[in-house]
């Protein structure tokens, strides 16, 4: 596993990203408190990337993405993701 201060290389390229990221499996460091795990890590299977962007907020790269939350009894739901939180792709 990475550390906090280290992450994965992701490709700049909007398009390259969603190809890299769909109908793989992520795990996901919330950057806040998860009320599903309780060490904040989650696991989703991204269906679909629908849009790539750039917070106005904090300026980190994010996704926005339809997924099986497997956490979550595989519940279909919409996550917008910070990149750099993804700990690992499978």
């Amino acid at each position: 596993m990475i550390s906090d201060k280290e992450h994965l290389a992701f490709p700049s390229n909007p398009v390259h990203l969603a190809s890299i990221l769909t109908g793989k499996t992520v795990r996901y460091k919330n950057a806040k408190r998860s009320t599903v795990t309780s060490d904040g890590v989650r696991v989703f299977k991204i269906k679909d990337v629908e849009d790539v962007f750039t917070s106005n907020n904090s300026g980190r790269k994010c996704v926005t993405v339809s997924v099986h939350d497997i956490d979550d009894s595989n519940a279909v739901k919409y996550r917008t993701l910070h990149v750099a939180g993804i700990q690992s792709v499978i």
